[in-house]
């Protein structure tokens, strides 16, 4: 049974983004040297991480948006 690396999933990421982003294989080259070293694995990296990122802006923005609800609630009580 053959393992799939880390490594390889997020070259596989970075790829298909930039693949469906600029679709034309010089472009994608072009902004593959320009931002990413050159490799797919350092564009699937920033990919994951700015999800991340996203991902925490929005429990961040819930958990703000809860407790004043709560305690917007709670003085009216």
């Amino acid at each position: 049974m053959a393992f799939v690396s880390g490594e390889t999933i997020l070259s596989l990421i970075g790829k298909a983004s930039l693949y469906l982003r600029f679709r034309d294989r010089e472009k994608v080259r072009h902004e593959l040297v320009k931002k990413y070293e050159g490799q797919f694995h350092n564009a699937g990296m920033v990919l994951l991480f700015d999800l991340l990122m996203a991902l925490l802006a929005v429990a961040v923005v819930g958990l703000l948006a809860g407790t004043i609800f709560f305690v917007a609630t709670k003085a009216n009580s």
